[in-house]
């Protein structure tokens, strides 16, 4: 497979790829090396996570966050983990740390329990779930696509039965109250889980929070873009744009925020400013 990284088109190697699964001569489930030195179990048919074996990388820009944000002894909170990529680029360099992924997929739980087990001597918590403010159970639709497009299943689609959890009696489950840093990548269902843990967010338990907002999954639920970044203004969380093409979507200046872990260039900006059809990554940082 590794011969695959000298082909000169990215699509063609997708393309070799289908096809050596889909005759039989490569295993779907294989063990991805990425980010110098971290390593996951993936689904080659899954075209994101076989992204990051062609490319070698994932994600770079939410690493650069991380690794100043996430301390060496830290609680990471992985919502939506998929096959777990950012929990595990992570691990490598922080032996240490505590690692709780929610994921309702359960051919993703699947791959998460292989990855655990190459992480053998670090800690990590795995609760498959629809996160939400209610008990019960939800009706989850199932992406044949791509398993990262997953969502909770709306009137007029069909899904599998998932049991709900709210985050916040998860912590007093599990005497939690404090958490570094939380990632937040739920296709749509941000609101719901939000309300969950709206104790951890009133105390500000949650030190950091990188929200994934796209507008057709918040639109998907009749949510409006900027939901989720007023619920968390609501709770006294100051809100940055961190990636530095997105700086002058405001045209607000780009500051330095300075934490133990070293430094990060962002540009705030009020959740009401938000630009209603604007995709891209949110931080929101704990003012207490």
């Amino acid at each position: 497979m590794q011969l695959l990284h000298w082909l000169p088109k990215f699509l063609l190697r997708h393309k070799i790829i289908d096809f050596l699964c889909s005759v039989g001569l490569q295993e779907h489930v294989i063990k991805i090396n990425f980010n110098n030195g971290s390593m996951a179990m993936i689904d080659l048919s899954d075209p994101e996570p076989r992204n990051v074996f062609i490319r070698g990388e994932f994600e770079p820009h939410f690493f650069v966050i991380a690794n100043v944000l996430m301390p060496q002894t830290g609680i990471f909170f992985d919502l939506g983990a998929n096959v777990g990529l950012c929990s595990f680029g992570l691990v490598s360099s922080r032996p240490k740390a505590r690692f709780h992924l929610f994921e309702a997929n359960p051919q993703m739980i699947n791959l998460l329990n292989q990855s655990i087990d190459l992480h053998k001597i670090h800690s990590f918590s795995l609760k498959q779930c629809c996160l939400s403010d209610k008990e019960g159970n939800t009706s989850f639709h199932l992406s044949v696509k791509q398993s990262g497009q997953s969502h909770v299943a709306t009137s007029c689609e069909q899904g599998i039965v998932i049991s709900n959890l709210r985050l916040d009696q998860y912590c007093d489950d599990h005497g939690i109250n404090h958490i570094d840093l939380a990632k937040i990548d739920l296709e749509g269902q941000e609101i719901p889980a939000l309300h969950g843990w709206k104790k951890s967010l009133c105390q500000q338990n949650i030190k950091a929070l990188y929200v994934e907002i796209i507008p057709e999954n918040q639109a998907r639920y009749g949510y409006e873009t900027n939901t989720s970044l007023l619920i968390l203004e609501s709770y006294g969380y100051k809100l940055f744009l961190c990636k530095p093409e997105d700086f002058e979507i405001f045209g607000n200046k780009v500051e330095t925020l300075t934490f133990e872990g070293g430094f990060i260039s962002v540009s705030s900006f009020s959740a009401k400013d938000y630009p209603p059809s604007f995709a891209t990554d949110v931080l929101a940082i704990a003012t207490q």
